[in-house]
């Protein structure tokens, strides 16, 4: 049997390694990280699974299976569907080991060196506000990890496709500057496409960033917009509870929660409509510069 190559993605806090006879994921995979080259040495990789494919013959149509360390974490997806099993899986893989920082579950932009962390439950928007933020001149860091060093409070990027799912496909798609890849209809968490990141924000993915303004978002469909300054106290506690390893941590994830919250303002943001959060994020992180 023919050894499969892995790829390596280098994206900033981490490095990824993938291994598919798939083709068509190839494919997929060019066109959501269209700015990544060939690395020469992929023995490194914080991540390493393998995307193989399962007899055609199976009663529920051929499938997937994502392989790391010997197991498989998660259920097959249908075969055409190998992209977002990457990218889902990984990213989970992604959460339970990069334990050396805290890990928060947030979208984190930036102006120059200075950023903005959007800590939020899965549903409030954080992705599409994300990336809008993105498409209206913020250097993207991520939509899924704020990756934040223990020891000196930094954020270092996770440059990586934003999985937007259904309504958030049209919203983010039709603005001026975004790239999209294919679309998954109807996967587990409906229609999908991934948006993809400039090249600018690819090339600093090893420059990090200062914290300086913590906005917690909630979408809230017709809602006129609130914006609420948030304790220090309860900054805390949110950032904690927005995090994948936080507890896990144990005592250096609570000093580094309260680092953050000590040196950053901190909001909660519930909107209705995406520009004028943008406006308002704005404002705001004018007055905390």
């Amino acid at each position: 049997m023919t050894e499969i190559a892995y790829r390596l993605l280098d994206v900033g806090a981490a490095r990824l390694a993938v291994a598919s006879p798939i083709e068509g994921f190839h494919a997929h995979l060019d066109r959501i990280y269209p700015h990544h080259e060939p690395i020469a040495d992929p023995a490194f990789a914080d991540v390493r699974v393998a995307l193989l494919p399962r007899s055609r013959w199976r009663v529920r149509g051929r499938q997937v299976v994502l392989w790391a360390d010997g197991q498989r974490p998660f259920e097959p997806y249908p075969y055409d569907c190998a992209l977002p099993l990457f990218e889902w899986g990984s990213n989970y893989l992604l959460s339970q080991r990069l334990n050396a920082y805290l890990l928060l579950h947030a979208g984190v932009v930036a102006r120059g060196d200075r950023a903005l962390i959007l800590p939020a439950a899965p549903g409030s928007g954080k992705t599409t506000l994300t990336c809008a933020l993105h498409l209206a001149g913020w250097r993207f860091l991520s939509d899924e990890f704020g990756v934040i060093d223990m020891d000196s409070g930094e954020l270092l990027p996770m440059v990586r496709p934003a999985p937007l799912k259904n309504r958030s496909i049209d919203v983010i798609g039709t603005r001026p500057g975004a790239v999209l890849g294919p679309l998954f209809p109807k996967t587990r968490k409906g229609d999908v496409s991934h948006f993809v990141p400039d090249r600018d924000s690819f090339l600093a993915r090893h420059r990090r960033a200062t914290p300086a303004l913590v906005v917690f978002p909630r979408f809230q469909a017709g809602a006129a917009l609130q914006c609420t300054p948030v304790h220090r106290a309860q900054a805390v506690m949110r950032i904690g509870l927005n995090s994948f390893n936080y507890q896990a941590l144990g005592p250096l994830g609570f000093q580094a929660a309260v680092a953050l919250a000590r040196r950053t303002a901190a909001f909660e943001l519930v909107y209705g409509d995406l520009d004028d959060a943008i406006a308002h994020i704005e404002t705001l992180f004018g007055e905390v510069s």
